[in-house]
């Protein structure tokens, strides 16, 4: 599933009151240079690898393995908890806000004596996979381009209204500003200072450091090219275009078939003494594989290292001892277009489309959905979803405590779905929905928008149109046929699988009548995950207008109008960036509920993935810790055999394993 992301964050923080207890497991890899560990995986192809316009998970992946964050988050020692560690920073920043208050060029308040203004040592050592140096140049050049105002890249909200929102960063990507008020200095070679917006907590600041992802300027200037009225770079989409500087480096790359990485030699960490034990990988493989039946073959047969698990694979491999269920970030809807003329040119003869713009047919579409259902038979490693966000999200990080448990986003969903107790959601009822699409094909008759004899399709874009894929739209055909019973729309609703690999763009574009989306990543800024909805640059859904259309909260006591990208913008870097988090708590909760009550968008799982690991393979943690340092991925992950040891072991079994 080609999934988006808020932001590929290479890590996250975890609070004490989240964590579970478990004993250390796995080995420490051998030293010898000759032998290789290749993990073996199947992925969806990345579309870009660039960290200015990175969009999907699969294309994260890839930047998370060659790059590496100012400060990152590891398993510690127990392997209960984690450690911040520095790694592109040769040590923990300085808070350095005393020099810059009142200072009127960056706009620090004068009173200000903590969070907005950083200054971090770079670790001397740090090089791209060429050799070429990694200093200040480097983060100051990478700086400017995401905030390029003549390449409007996707992720330059990283450095003016995201991550790590620096000084006069919009005033230059609106092309209002001069370069040099921005608030990233070069002190000396190796030493930069980043004054913000907003103040950050140290907690946060080391979160959010990790998206300051660098570019390497000779390859990233050689692939720029006009494209219409703006200039776009190429940078990220082949081996020849990209240059790593992480633990791992491309070696080679067949586009929708294969992405070969190996280590990059010219990693610091490798002899800088603070990684010993870490990184056994080798080698990772990923293959584009869209077939999940292939997908399986080849993981019993020994030659792949991990498989995604479906509801029928479960029946037989649920019990399983190397099977994981590991929990995700990521909230899986349905995305709607609901522009009316957008609709309107994709109708026929006779077949309409438009109706989907009425709110009342969406309303019926959404109480037509059994959640329930749907993860007991095609998803049953997930749960139900009903809100924007799962409950990984942190809400306290000194507490621990969720966002979706705060008493402010269980009143939102209950006045949203009409209950008195969350326990009660279930979104589901069929007789209302036959009520809410009745309600709609009598005002979209009336108004001319849609003829008696019409049938309605409702074009359902997917990446695929292999079986889980399948199993969706056929659920939601079979939702659609028992609510319009009944109706003026009985036996006239078609959902129709639409095989698009790129239909999150053609959604924006207003080209898709309906897909499966989802939002996930960041998951201790559940303020954040509103970028997702209330930003042009990030809505997956057409026709909503968040920069246009308001919404009133009462804010301690008092009533409020904003703009819902207004609410955000207020929330993650405004006047409720540094609230107190009931105050911060009621505002997300009245954005979320306000969202879902536009219907373009319909919550229907939180996803979780259930997957086996191979018979070779030791996770650096025996239990899914926190959703930043999970199992300790690769940096942790350890295997009992080398290839050619498990090669001799899979044709000993004539590569049939058992699990």
């Amino acid at each position: 599933m080609n999934t988006s992301v808020r932001k590929p964050a290479l890590l996250a923080l975890c609070s004490a009151a989240l964590l579970v207890s478990f004993a250390a497991c796995g080995k420490k890899p051998s030293a010898s240079a000759e032998k290789t560990y290749t993990y073996r995986i199947v992925t969806a192809a990345p579309h870009s690898w660039s960290p200015t316009d990175v969009q999907t998970n699969e294309d994260a992946e890839v930047i998370n393995r060659t790059s590496a964050g100012l400060y990152e988050f590891a398993l510690n020692d127990a392997r209960d908890n984690f450690i911040v560690t520095c790694e592109m920073a040769a040590d923990f920043p300085q808070d350095v806000t005393a020099e810059f208050a009142g200072n009127p060029l960056y706009g620090v308040p004068a009173g200000a004596t903590e969070g907005w203004a950083w200054r971090i040592p770079l670790n001397k050592d740090a090089k791209w996979e060429d050799g070429t140096p990694i200093n200040a140049d480097t983060y100051l050049y990478s700086a400017q381009q995401y905030l390029n105002p003549e390449m409007k890249n996707y992720r330059a909200g990283t450095f003016y209204v995201d991550s790590l929102p620096l000084a006069n960063g919009e005033a230059y990507y609106e092309g209002t500003g001069s370069w040099s008020d921005v608030g990233i200095i070069k002190n000396d070679d190796y030493t930069i200072t980043l004054v913000l917006t907003m103040p950050l907590s140290p907690f946060t600041f080391f979160y959010n450091s990790s998206n300051f992802l660098l570019l390497y300027k000779d390859l990233y200037e050689a692939n720029k090219k006009a494209a219409g009225d703006l200039i776009k770079s190429s940078y990220g989409t082949s081996p020849e275009s990209y240059m790593s500087y992480g633990p791992y480096r491309i070696a080679s790359y067949q586009p929708d078939k294969i992405m070969l990485m190996e280590r990059n030699p010219q990693w610091y960490g490798w002899t800088d003494g603070k990684h010993e034990g870490q990184y056994q990988t080798t080698h990772i493989e990923y293959n584009y594989i869209k077939e999940h039946a292939t997908e399986l073959n080849l993981f019993l047969q020994g030659k792949l290292d991990a498989v995604s698990l479906t509801a029928a694979d479960l029946q037989k491999y649920g019990n399983s001892e190397y099977r994981l269920i590991t929990p995700t970030s990521y909230t899986y809807k349905f995305s709607f277009n609901i522009d009316r003329d957008a609709l309107k040119k994709l109708d026929g003869d006779g077949v309409n489309h438009s109706v989907i713009s009425y709110i009342d047919f969406r309303h019926g579409f959404s109480l037509a959905i059994d959640r329930q259902k749907y993860v007991d038979t095609i998803s049953p490693a997930s749960t139900p979803g009903y809100g924007l966000m799962t409950t990984l999200y942190v809400a306290n990080p000194d507490s621990g405590e969720s966002y979706r448990d705060t008493p402010q986003a269980k009143q939102a969903l209950c006045e949203f779905y009409g209950v008195q107790d969350e326990d009660d959601i279930t979104g589901y009822n069929p007789e209302q929905a036959r009520v809410y699409l009745q309600k709609a094909y009598e005002a979209a008759v009336a108004a001319g928008d849609l003829k008696p004899t019409d049938t309605v399709q409702i074009d359902f874009h997917m990446y695929a149109a292999d079986t889980v894929y399948k199993q969706t739209c056929d659920f939601v055909q079979q939702a659609m046929d028992e609510a319009a019973a009944g109706t003026g729309f009985e036996g006239k609703i078609t959902v129709k699988l639409v095989q698009d690999e790129d239909y999150y763009n053609h959604m924006r574009q207003g080209l898709v009548d309906l897909a499966m989306t989802a939002w996930g990543g960041a998951s201790y800024d559940p303020y954040g995950v509103l970028w997702d909805y209330c930003d042009m640059d990030a809505l997956n859904e057409y026709g909503f207008k968040p920069m246009e259309e308001t919404l009133t909260i009462t804010v301690d006591g008092r009533p409020l109008t904003k703009t819902y990208n207004g609410w955000y913008l207020a929330l993650c870097q405004g006047e409720y960036a540094t609230a107190a988090y009931e105050t911060r708590n009621t505002i997300l909760a009245a954005v979320e509920k306000a969202l879902l009550e536009h219907y373009n968008m319909i919550p229907f799982r939180y996803a979780n993935s259930s997957s086996m690991i191979s018979q070779r393979v030791v996770e650096g943690a025996d239990h899914f810790v926190n959703d930043i340092v999970k199992r300790g991925s690769f940096q942790f992950r350890t295997y009992t055999m080398d290839d050619a040891e498990w090669e001799e072991y899979c044709r000993k079994s004539n590569y049939q394993l058992t699990y």
